[in-house]
């Protein structure tokens, strides 16, 4: 997770280190500065990612050449993955990422994966019949007694954004084709197990979703073919 705390060294010359020429002709693209500080976080974050997977989370020091030889790039559904300029993989390496007010978070995996962060408001009561159903609000009960009513939804809202994700376009679930059917607790994390209504029949798909929440925030991950996370 990258929080952005970027005007201090300048947002342009942050673009400058991390982005090769492609992705700063993009970069310089957006009109206002916000999306493109969230533009450009996001990015960073997903490099991060995707540098500590193919170093199998070894802690290295990356300098400007690994990170501008890293471009992100998006398959014919959508899926965004990662371009290597240099590294030679049989298998794409995909990535999934999001923000919310003043953080950027990102995932890499060698199957599709989806990360998603909200920060917990209001806001999320206002459209909870769009996105929650009668039995989700009881299962919810417990996180809600505890967290508070807006950490709950957010938290389903973010597990349902999360499941999306790892989805193509061509089968991309409604938030209501997506059900919580139970969640467990271990210790700071919640582990949702998701049923995924697909467009094809009557199939019905299930995903587990881990998610946490911390200093205001709810986030969650998942990928596509792993039972948990």
């Amino acid at each position: 997770m990258l929080k952005m705390r970027m005007a201090e060294r300048g947002i342009a010359d942050i673009g400058l280190f991390y982005l090769g020429p492609q992705e700063r002709e993009r970069f310089h693209s957006f009109r206002y500065e916000k999306r493109r500080s969230e533009w450009l976080a996001g990015r960073i974050a997903a490099k991060c990612a995707g540098l500590q997977l193919q170093n199998d989370d070894e802690k290295i020091c990356w300098g400007k050449k690994q990170w501008q030889q890293l471009q992100i790039a998006a398959d014919i559904s959508g899926r965004p993955y990662i371009l290597w300029s240099v590294h030679e993989s049989s298998t794409p390496m995909r990535i999934s990422i999001s923000h919310s007010r003043g953080y950027a978070i990102a995932m890499a995996a060698w199957d599709n994966c989806g990360v998603d962060i909200q920060q917990v408001t209001q806001a999320v009561e206002r459209v909870e019949e769009r996105f929650v159903g009668a039995e989700e609000k009881n299962i919810l009960a417990e996180i809600a007694s505890l967290q508070g009513r807006q950490a709950a939804l957010t938290l389903l809202w973010s597990a349902k954004e999360a499941v999306k994700k790892t989805c193509g376009r061509a089968d991309l679930p409604g938030f209501l084709d997506i059900r919580l059917q139970s969640l467990q607790k271990s210790e700071a994390a919640y582990l949702f197990t998701m049923q995924v209504k697909a467009h094809a029949g009557d199939q019905k798909l299930t995903r587990f979703v881990r998610l946490r929440l911390l200093d205001g925030y709810a986030y969650a991950v998942t990928m596509q073919n792993q039972e948990r996370i």
